[in-house]
């Protein structure tokens, strides 16, 4: 099982997993469907890491990965499918218990990930399946509540920038191994200082989109966070600028992204 767990990239799996669990108080979701819901995506996530890790486990055997599970054979890949299988089945069948919908979302959500793994992260059309898969995520979690509506507008979009966001600055270690293997996502084919331009400007859009929509009665939370989520995307920015490339830029991202869903929380209980 901890074989498992590092290999469906824990950190962005814990982080999309308390972001669930942030909108499901947001939205008001009853507990007891507020943890089948905050397990349907932290399954999800389970399944979309460690599918990627499959996918990819010739290309990190090439580059000496032998932190990863897979290449150390600490999980046999047949073992691995097999548990990528059963996680989509269950998050697909939790989501579905809750409301038709909500399965509906969770499946647009899975597609997007596995659309990534498969392919579509060696093109430049690598941040669509991130946007579809975090606009999807706020939605999943809107319809879990009582009565079942989809979120305002604005809301899917901020999930769509921050995973766009977040897809830009999770590639950055790996840019130059990538492109020697011949995978050209989006971030990849743009030079490193408008991939740290593009952080910025992605967390200043979603925080104004997030100070706008929450009105004046919520301005005292949205202005102090909208304001963070941009210094913590500023120096996450300054670092990817320097070299080595570390793994700080995208954990900066997580954080800025954790602000805005603070913010979220703030807005939507305000008003």
């Amino acid at each position: 099982m901890g074989a498992v767990l590092r290999s469906s990239h824990p950190v962005p799996t814990f982080a999309v997993t308390l972001l669930s669990l942030l909108l499901a108080i947001a939205f008001g979701v009853a507990p007891a469907q507020a943890v089948v819901v905050v397990v349907a995506v932290f399954l999800n996530q389970i399944a979309i890491g460690l599918s990627n890790d499959i996918v990819d486990v010739e290309r990190d055997r090439r580059a000496g990965r032998t932190d990863k599970p897979l290449v150390a054979g600490a999980i046999p890949r047949t073992t691995a499918w097999a548990v990528v299988i059963t996680a989509t089945t269950l998050s697909i069948a939790l989501s579905v218990s809750i409301n038709p919908r909500v399965g509906l979302w969770q499946v647009v959500f899975l597609i997007s990930g596995f659309a990534y793994n498969a392919g579509l992260k060696a093109t430049v059309f690598s941040a669509v399946p991130y946007a579809t898969g975090f606009a999807a995520l706020p939605a999943l979690v809107s319809l879990s509540a009582k009565p079942p509506e989809l979120p305002a507008w604005w809301v899917m979009l901020v999930g769509a920038i921050l995973g766009v966001s977040a897809h830009f600055a999770n590639v950055l270690p790996d840019g130059e191994s990538d492109k020697a293997e011949g995978i050209r996502g989006l971030p990849q084919r743009l030079p490193r200082v408008v991939t740290a331009a593009a952080l910025v400007g992605l967390t200043g859009v979603a925080s104004a989109l997030l100070i706008w929509q929450g009105g004046f009665a919520s301005i005292w939370v949205t202005i102090p966070v909208g304001v963070a989520a941009v210094f913590v995307s500023i120096v996450a920015a300054v670092l990817t600028l320097r070299t080595p490339l570390t793994l700080w830029p995208f954990r900066l991202s997580i954080v800025a992204a954790g602000l805005i869903a603070v913010g979220l929380l703030g807005v939507l209980r305000l008003t």
